[in-house]
């Protein structure tokens, strides 16, 4: 796909519409904790014991350091609407540019419901045995799960400044949650035999088809930096705000992931459930420390976190990313309703109930038998090579504008750190094709993903022939 290929513009991008400017250096600061640190993404690599501190440690020099590099010079030399999307259209053309939009949009497509889903698993630990009903009724976490999109949906319509609170409370809610898990593993180690099984069992180190299937999840787990970006015409300052608010993000989320890996290995997931075993862990041990009202209020006080946390989690990926096809709307790549903003809200409010009408839609054939389910998690499966290819985008693009800005040559800062993160991206998709230790058929595997990668693909194609 070239610069020059596929349908140009209709006509002039018009004048971009006014939108509110809501988010200060703090905010941006907090949804870099709250659209990154996911601890239940920490299960995913546990298979790797103690190893898994070196691929973590790995992950952040080679994918997140360069990752967060090129956003922070990007939205500083560039601070405009759709961040990587925006980015890449500059550097590459139109065609690359809705190429990495489509990725991007279509990646949140698949990763929203998951979060919102989660919700209504965690809320069912607040009561214990009498709430445990909420995650097997489809009506009610259905109920829950679409009223936390639609809720958050219709906070970040009538105005940013509102909905970035969701945001703001869920990424204390994740912090408390690493708090919780390092207090749990102190006390494990404290208090070996009160641990259920003894002491943690050590994992053998994986093969290294093993370790490379897991490497896409553990880069996966650290996307997000580039949420605020996509933001930019609605911070404050964001050529100033958005560098330094990666720089203590970024910083904050790369030591929650090491040290909450390292008091998983210690206190383990209960019952390797993905969703909420990071939480039981933590209740789990609080309950063994001691009974009483006092220890049943901090049990459900760290339920609490993960519901905030999950709720910010969503909000977060539902309002950032919808500013991409807004930013795609602009550029008559999109039909032109996705370029609305609100008159009274200065909002995005097509492009975000688009966002959330599709989750809604994906919220319920995740519910609803399990052939659809099946479906879905190919598609799931899908999306975590289609989430790569923007950040390949977005480190090329980095070399390209760079390049641009000295005169021709790339810069020797640039070339090294871009070269990284693009080694560490290759690697990862290479990854996504090798099936995890868990899946059986190996060719099956790789057929249907293939074939949902390319599905993925052909509907963006189609979409961007129409425009």
């Amino acid at each position: 796909m070239t610069g020059g290929g596929g349908p140009a513009p209709r006509a002039p991008a018009p004048a971009a519409p006014r939108l509110a400017r809501a988010l200060s250096l703090r905010d941006l600061v907090l949804l870099n904790v709250v659209a990154v640190f996911t601890p239940s993404t920490i299960a995913q690599s546990l298979p790797l014991g103690g190893w898994g501190m070196l691929a973590w440690a790995a992950a952040g020099a080679a994918f997140l350091l360069p990752y967060g590099a090129a956003v922070a010079d990007l939205a500083r030399r560039h601070p405009v609407q759709g961040g990587v999307y925006a980015w890449t259209r500059m550097a590459f053309g139109h065609a690359h540019g809705f190429a990495c939009g489509w990725c991007y949009w279509v990646n949140t497509f698949l990763y929203l419901p998951t979060l919102f889903l989660g919700v209504a698993a965690v809320a069912s630990l607040l009561g214990g045995a009498r709430t445990a009903w909420l995650a097997t009724s489809d009506g009610a976490v259905l109920a829950i799960a679409l009223g936390a999109l639609w809720g958050s949906t219709a906070l970040h319509v009538t105005g940013l400044g509102q909905g970035k609170w969701i945001q703001n409370v869920g990424a204390a809610g994740r912090l408390l949650i690493a708090l919780g898990l390092l207090g749990a593993a102190w006390w494990t180690l404290a208090h070996p035999g009160a641990a259920p099984g003894g002491a943690p069992v050590a994992v053998p180190a994986p093969g290294v088809l093993g370790a490379l299937a897991l490497w896409p999840f553990i880069l996966n787990a650290l996307v997000g930096l580039d949420l605020g970006a996509a933001m930019s015409e609605e911070a404050t300052a964001p050529a100033e705000d958005l560098p330094r608010a990666l720089r203590w993000g970024g910083g904050a989320v790369m030591a929650a992931y090491l040290l909450a890996f390292a008091a998983a290995l210690v206190t383990g997931l209960s019952d390797g459930n993905v969703i909420t075993g990071h939480v039981q862990a933590i209740t789990g041990t609080v309950a063994r420390a001691g009974t009483g009202a006092a220890f049943a209020a901090l049990g459900a006080l760290f339920v609490l976190a993960e519901v905030a946390g999950l709720l910010g989690t969503g909000a977060a990926w539902l309002a950032a990313p919808a500013r991409i096809p807004f930013a795609i709307g602009l550029d008559r790549h999109l039909p032109a309703a996705f370029a609305r903003v609100h008159p009274r809200f200065g909002t995005p409010w097509v492009a975000l109930l688009a966002q959330a009408g599709v989750a809604t839609a994906l919220i319920v054939v995740g519910r609803l038998g399990a052939t659809l389910q099946e479906a879905y998690l190919v598609l799931l499966g899908g999306s975590i090579v289609l989430v790569l290819v923007p950040y390949a985008y977005l480190l090329l693009a980095w070399r390209r504008l760079a390049a641009g800005a000295a005169g021709g040559a790339v810069p020797r800062r640039v070339a090294v750190i871009s070269g990284a993160g693009l080694a560490a991206v290759g690697v990862a998709l290479a990854g996504c094709f090798v099936p995890p230790p868990a899946v059986e058929g190996a060719l099956l595997y790789e057929g249907k993903l293939v074939g949902a990668v390319a599905g993925m693909l052909a509907v963006g194609w189609w979409a961007w022939r129409r425009g």
